[in-house]
């Protein structure tokens, strides 16, 4: 499991804090750009470096593109490479990688292959859709190069997560704020974040451990399908809340990656308008987009559509089983597209199947994408069901402690709407609201698993 210690994340939080009191408003970006690339050295070592480098071939790059269209083309292909090789020289796989791995403080130095650096998939998005976005006239090249710098390596949004547009995200670095109202908002969802993450997830995670360690197969070999499913929810959600919060409380707000109660829906297209929002609108944005512009007739749509899921996958990882992910989940859309589900008569019949139909179809593709031999998926799906009775004496109060912190989540989600968790708290009452912190830090104090958070989502 990839760690990150909460003292590592306390001592960013309050050396920026401190940096920032420095700083005059107008200049304190340049304290969150200090603490950005400290931090980021402390995870990536030297591998900084090379990143800092990358940024300033960029930085010049916008200012080519601005006088020539025609060099955009050659500036992705070159931005592309690193995280080109990155991929197809990465020889671990994602899930098995990630049960043995434990990464603590200064635990990164140990990689050896140059590209496989923390957070590059942010970075190298980010600055394809800068340079895009200067073609396009939708900006002009920032002048400054450590305030594009910033952009590319911002502590927070690097390791949660969103993807951000320069126009969104630069803006707010040049009017950092900090007040009372956004310390407030951004305490709330890190308080929700880290109940998420070492409540719900750590603990989901460490039984889907268990789970492995038995014979489990059959149609029960699905519940490790669906318990990876909301494990993946729970902890890349919980670590985007975390960092939201954390850039709250300097006054910048980071995109929401993650509809409310995106695990309840009813359908394939309803679940991928909500999930991984930023990464989908940017395939939308600078890829599917840009190709289907070229099928005036609308022939080739489903096509495009099914070439955006497979990049989506492989983006994960360049294997077999991530393919067939892809292909998967490109199918099941285009599917429904030809089947509009909601032409289906009964509709509060519909909705509520829709949901066992769209979690049942999720944990086989879950299954999928954590299995790296597809021959023993299968194997293990058609022999005979089996379910190892001892894990519900031995886990019985972890599932306990799982089932109903989820049932808090899902309450507080239900009830704030389409509303981000800090505002949703914000219209209720004083003694509400403190009802609530104090509910959710005692959960986290005596059923916390464990003594960081965990990130998933760190290994693309």
């Amino acid at each position: 499991m990839i760690e990150f210690n909460l003292l590592l994340i306390l001592l960013y939080v309050l050396s920026s804090l401190a940096l920032l009191s420095f700083f005059s408003k107008e200049n304190k970006w340049k304290a969150l750009l200090t603490t950005s690339l400290l931090f980021y050295y402390i995870l990536a070592g030297s591998k900084l470096f090379l990143l800092v480098f990358i940024a300033y071939i960029i930085y010049l790059f916008g200012f080519v593109i601005q006088r020539n269209h025609s060099k955009t083309k050659v500036a992705i292909f070159a931005i592309l490479i690193p995280l080109v090789i990155a991929k197809v020289t990465n020889t671990s796989f994602h899930f098995e990688d990630y049960i043995t791995k434990d990464v603590w403080l200064f635990e990164w130095f140990k990689w050896s292959s140059l590209f496989q650096i923390i957070g590059l998939s942010y970075f190298t998005f980010n600055s394809i859709s800068y340079l895009i976005d200067i073609k396009r006239k939708y900006i002009k090249p920032e002048k400054n190069f450590f305030l594009l710098l910033l952009y590319l390596i911002y502590f927070p949004a690097i390791f949660s997560g969103p993807l951000h547009r320069a126009k969104y995200l630069i803006k707010q670095f040049e009017i950092i704020s900090i007040s009372d109202t956004s310390i407030s908002k951004g305490t709330r969802l890190i308080l929700f974040g880290l109940f998420k993450n070492m409540v719900i997830a750590q603990r989901i995670f460490s039984l889907i451990n268990n789970l492995l360690s038995t014979d489990i197969s059959g149609f029960y070999y699905l519940v490790l399908g669906l318990l990876f499913f909301l494990y993946l929810y729970s902890n890349f959600s919980s670590f985007v809340d975390l960092f939201q919060g954390i850039s709250q409380i300097f006054g910048i707000q980071l995109k929401d990656n993650f509809r409310n109660r995106v695990y309840f829906s009813n359908s394939r297209q309803e679940f991928w308008k909500g999930w991984h929002i930023t990464l989908n609108e940017w395939f939308r944005d600078y890829f599917f987009f840009v190709i289907a512009k070229y099928d005036k007739k609308r022939k080739y749509t489903d096509l495009f559509l099914f070439i955006t899921f497979i990049l989506i996958a492989l983006w994960h990882e360049v294997i077999f089983t991530l393919l067939v992910w892809g292909v998967l989940n490109g199918s099941w859309i285009i599917l429904e597209k030809k089947f509009d589900l909601k032409k289906l008569p009964y509709a509060k019949f519909r909705k509520s199947a829709g949901y066992l139909y769209h979690l049942f179809f999720s944990s086989i593709l879950a299954l999928i994408f954590i299995s790296s031999d597809l021959n023993f998926l299968v194997q293990k799906l058609f022999d005979a069901s089996f379910f190892p009775q001892e894990i519900l004496e031995n886990e019985l109060m972890n599932i306990i402690i799982i089932s109903c912190s989820f049932l808090i989540m899902d309450y507080h989600y239900s009830k704030a709407g389409n509303t981000r968790f800090d505002n949703y708290l914000q219209d209720k009452s004083f003694l509400n609201r403190w009802f609530i912190y104090i509910k959710l830090a005692i959960i986290i104090l005596i059923f916390g698993a464990g003594t960081g958070v965990d990130n998933y989502y760190i290994l693309f």
